[in-house]
């Protein structure tokens, strides 16, 4: 890989619509290729992925009228069919000619290059993410009867165009032949489908009401209704699997289950979590009235939420 090579490529990406024209491997440059480290078995998405990363990550540095030019020219923030229309939609946001900012595009090409020289890539670093990361993780469950659950997520875009995500969860104690639980999308998304990953699990896919530019945060809330409380496990715990900066865990037990006591999980390992009964109940334990709410600095692959040691309705 050399700076003349990448230079190149980096001015190659401007043709037609830019970093959204199919067939990517057959535009994509050999020397963004070796930068991205890019094998045979990587598809034309995954590359398209990857190239939008990088290009988001290396632009942050430009000063903003390079940044802003750069990115439009590519199609990063801007889907336009063509490169002559994307520059004018360039000159008439920044007051300049076309003439100028093509001038100004070299520049801001070859500071790319120098970026991506300096600091290359490593192979793995742009296949382990998705498009999208979360900020945030909120868990708000209602105990009475039935069990509500409000899943609140901010979204955040790590490359141009993530519209899709999808959402994995388990729901221990509701089994095969249960009456099912309902999923509502409150906020920021459309659920597409509902699939059932096995006896506790579910995977929600979601869409975003539109394509997102890098950086862009959406606020996402999503509803889940078990019809029978008494049918849960005793806990709910968030156990992220990417980093998250954030998460929150709330149980309002009202005052329908006298003489149950709660406690705080802060970061156990999943498999220490079991089923009514099993579950020691520590001296800390208090009682379970009202609403409860924990805020956690959570890590990946460790639980943080709230326990209960039973779920006995008042009598009526």
């Amino acid at each position: 890989m050399d700076r003349e090579g990448l230079l190149g490529d980096l001015k190659a990406l401007h043709h037609g619509r830019g970093l959204r024209r199919a067939g990517v491997r057959g535009w994509l440059g050999p020397d963004l290729l070796e930068a991205l480290g890019a094998t045979p078995q990587h598809s034309d998405a995954e590359l398209r992925v990857a190239l939008a990363r990088l290009l988001a990550r290396h632009t942050q540095a430009l000063p903003r009228d390079l940044r802003e030019l750069f990115r439009t020219a590519v199609g990063l923030d801007v889907d336009l069919p063509r490169l002559e229309d994307r520059m004018e939609r360039a000159a008439g946001g920044m007051d300049r000619s076309v003439r100028v900012l093509r001038r100004r595009l070299r520049e801001a090409e070859v500071l790319m290059a120098d970026a991506i020289l300096h600091q290359r890539a490593s192979t793995n670093e742009w296949w382990d993410a998705q498009g999208w990361q979360w900020l945030g993780l909120d868990a708000s469950l209602v105990l009475r009867d039935d069990a509500v659950m409000s899943l609140r997520h901010e979204v955040l875009a790590l490359t141009a165009q993530p519209k899709y995500a999808s959402l994995m969860f388990t729901i221990p104690g509701i089994l095969p032949g249960d009456e099912e639980p309902t999923f509502e999308a409150l906020l920021g998304f459309t659920i597409l489908q509902v699939e059932r990953t096995g006896p506790t699990g579910w995977r929600l896919s979601l869409e975003l009401p539109r394509d997102l530019g890098p950086g862009e945060a959406v606020d996402t809330v999503i509803r889940i209704r078990v019809p029978r409380a008494s049918a849960l496990q005793p806990y709910v715990v968030l156990a992220p699997l990417r980093e998250t900066p954030h998460a929150r865990v709330e149980v309002d037990f009202g005052d329908s289950f006298p003489g149950t006591s709660y406690w705080v999980l802060d970061g156990v390992l999943p498999t220490d979590l079991g089923p009514v009964g099993t579950m020691p109940v520590p001296r800390d334990a208090k009682p379970a009235v009202g609403r409860v709410t924990c805020d956690f600095t959570p890590r990946v692959g460790l639980a943080y939420g709230i326990a209960w040691d039973q779920l006995e309705p008042k009598p009526a």
